[in-house]
């Protein structure tokens, strides 16, 4: 915000870092920094995965989740936990922000706007509270997204198309929310009335 205040510009541009691209079978070709940045992504979401899962602090903020009175009551700092996961998730979604801009580029303030709503249609998809079944979500909306947008301008002779992939996201999101609401990998949760 301000660097447009000050300057007038809305974006900031970086030079790309990897210009190579890798042939995939003589047809296609992909950018080496996208290799890089989904490889990324993997040991990202193993550590966080396992730092969750297995790590004493991981199990606070689990329990913490679940029922913070009885945490508390248990001998957990709630506090420090609270503490260190919202640093876990700003440190998270600082990552996100510098692999977006490294294979876009070129950053906004609005940049993240759509980038978080995709991030939760993601996880809402994957299953909430599951890490891999964010990140599963996230490679099936892409694709969906993009076989939605191209299938859209085969059947309408190209007047509808590629434009409105960031609907298709949110229409995902509306049906998963019908029809499995704990996600692909979430387990059903029974309420008792």
């Amino acid at each position: 915000m301000f660097e447009e205040l000050k300057n007038g510009s809305y974006f900031l541009y970086a030079p790309s870092l990897f210009t190579t691209r890798i042939k995939l079978f003589n047809a296609m070709e992909i950018p080496v920094k996208t290799l890089y940045i989904v490889g990324l992504c993997i040991v990202i979401m193993l550590v966080l995965n396992a730092f969750v899962s297995k790590n004493k602090w991981g199990k606070a903020m689990r329990t913490v989740s679940q029922d913070k009175d009885t945490a508390q009551l248990m001998g957990i700092d709630v506090d420090k936990v609270i503490s260190m996961t919202f640093l876990i998730g700003a440190a998270m979604g600082g990552a996100a922000g510098t692999l977006f801009s490294v294979q876009y580029g070129a950053i906004s303030p609005y940049s993240g706007f759509i980038l978080g709503m995709k991030s939760f249609t993601a996880a809402v998809f994957g299953g909430i509270g599951k890490i891999p079944g964010a990140m599963l979500g996230g490679i099936l909306l892409g694709l969906l997204e993009v076989f939605g947008a191209a299938f859209l301008g085969a059947i309408t002779n190209n007047v509808l198309g590629s434009e409105y992939k960031d609907v298709f996201a949110f229409v995902i999101l509306i049906v998963i929310l019908i029809i499995k609401p704990s996600g692909l990998l979430g387990k059903p949760v029974s309420e008792k009335v």
